[in-house]
């Protein structure tokens, strides 16, 4: 129906945040090790971009499907 506005889950925003909280720590901690490392040579700029975003939109990803089978189990 046009009129009417989608639920919103309580979760989302939980799950959302540790997702991100997450991501941000794999992110920081894949920069340091990339910084860190001499004895290879480190990665591209472009390439710890495209890394970085990606580790952070894989992080929020899975943690809203953790919330939805969260859901999922609380409902049954």
């Amino acid at each position: 129906m046009p009129g009417q506005e989608k639920q919103v889950s309580k979760l989302r925003r939980p799950f959302v945040v540790a997702g991100a909280v997450v991501g941000a720590s794999v992110s920081a901690w894949y920069l340091y090790r990339n910084f860190g490392s001499s004895a290879a040579a480190a990665d591209p700029v472009w390439t710890r971009f495209v890394n970085v975003a990606l580790i952070m939109f894989v992080a929020i990803y899975l943690a809203n499907l953790l919330r939805r089978g969260v859901e999922s189990f609380r409902k049954h």
